[in-house]
C-alpha cells in the first residue's frame, strides 16, 4: 500500500509537469494586425484565426503561420534608398528602367498599396508563403509598368502632365487585376519619380531656353526706356552735372546688388571698395621730422 501512495506521489507532479508543457507549447498569440492560417500537418486549410490567444494542440501536428492583415506598401524608388529601411508592412525595391514606345529609356520609381485577401489566404500560402508574396507584387507590377509603356502610343510626353494621370490609371487597372488573381487587394497604384537621363536634361535645356525667351522679351521694354533715357540725358552728361551722375549712381548700385544678392549693403560711409573685397590703398608714410643738431 505504502509503495502505491509512493508511486502515485512520484507520478502525479510528472504527469502534470508534462501537461503543463504540452498545453503551454500548445497556446500561441497572434498579434494585433496580423492573422494565422491553420496549418495541419504542413499543409494549409481554409481556417483563418483572428488576433488573440489561442489553443492549438501540437499533438494533433497543427501549427499556425502568421500573416499581415493590414495595408502594405511596395515602393520602388531610387539607389539612395536603402532597403535597410524597410519594415514588416513597407519594402522598398529598385526603380525599373523600361523602353518606352518611341524607343526613349526611362527610369520609373512607383509604389503599389495593398492588402492580403484573407478569404484567399490558403492559395496565398500555397503560392508564395508568408514571404514571397511581396516578390509576386514587385514582379506583377513591373511587368504591367513594362508592357503598358512599351506600347506604340506611349512616348516621353506621356510621362507628364494630363497624359500621366491618365497613364498612371490605365497601369493601376492592370496591376490590380493581376494582383487579385494572386489573392491581393490593389488600393493604390502611383507612378513616382521619372528619371529621363539625357532626354530629360535635353527637356530641362528646352524649358530653361523658352523661360530666358520670356525673360528677355519682358525686359525688352525696360531696355527701350533706359536707352531713350541715356539718349535724353546724353547733353548733361556731356557737362557732368551732379543730376545725371546721381542717376547713373542709382542704376550702378542696382546692378551691383541684383549680381551679388546675398551679399549685404554696406553701411553708409563705408568705401565700396571694402565692401567688393577690394584691398584699399595704404595711406602714404608721412615724413618724419629731421632731428636738430647742434651744429650752427
Amino acid at each position: 500500500m505504502n509503495a502505491w501512495v509512493v508511486f502515485l506521489i512520484v507520478l502525479v507532479p510528472i504527469l502534470f509537469l508534462l501537461g503543463f508543457i504540452a498545453s503551454s507549447d500548445s497556446i500561441i498569440t497572434i498579434p494585433p494586425g496580423n492573422v494565422g492560417l491553420l496549418l495541419k500537418s504542413g499543409q494549409a486549410t481554409d481556417t483563418v484565426v483572428s488576433p488573440g490567444l489561442h489553443w492549438v494542440p501540437r499533438l494533433r501536428k497543427r501549427m499556425v503561420a502568421a500573416y499581415p492583415s493590414l495595408e502594405l506598401a511596395f515602393r520602388a524608388m531610387p539607389d539612395g534608398i536603402s532597403a535597410s529601411e524597410s519594415d514588416s508592412l513597407d519594402r522598398i525595391g529598385q526603380p525599373l528602367r523600361v523602353t518606352l514606345g518611341d524607343r526613349g529609356q526611362a527610369t520609373i520609381g512607383y509604389t503599389v498599396r495593398f492588402r492580403l485577401d484573407t478569404t484567399r489566404l490558403r492559395s496565398v500560402h500555397e503560392r508564395f508563403g508568408p514571404e514571397g508574396f511581396w516578390n509576386a507584387v514587385r514582379d506583377v507590377s513591373g511587368r504591367a509598368l513594362r508592357h503598358r509603356l512599351g506600347e506604340s502610343d506611349v512616348g516621353v510626353d506621356d510621362l507628364f502632365g494630363d497624359r500621366r494621370n491618365a497613364l498612371e490609371a490605365q497601369i493601376g487597372d492592370a496591376v490590380k487585376e493581376a494582383l487579385s488573381e494572386d489573392g491581393m487587394i490593389v488600393t493604390m497604384f502611383m507612378i513616382g519619380d521619372v528619371d529621363l537621363g539625357r532626354t530629360g536634361d535635353v527637356i530641362q535645356s528646352t524649358v530653361r531656353a523658352r523661360l530666358e525667351l520670356e525673360r528677355e522679351q519682358a525686359e525688352s521694354g525696360v531696355r527701350m526706356a533706359r536707352a531713350k533715357i541715356d539718349a535724353e540725358l546724353e547733353p548733361y552728361l556731356a557737362t557732368l552735372s551732379d543730376a545725371a551722375l546721381r542717376y547713373r549712381e542709382v542704376d550702378v548700385w542696382r546692378d551691383l546688388v541684383f549680381s551679388q544678392p546675398e551679399r549685404a549693403l554696406p553701411a553708409p560711409g563705408r568705401p565700396m571698395m571694402t565692401w567688393a573685397n577690394a584691398e584699399l590703398p595704404e595711406p602714404p608714410a608721412s615724413a618724419e621730422p629731421a632731428e636738430p643738431t647742434d651744429e650752427p
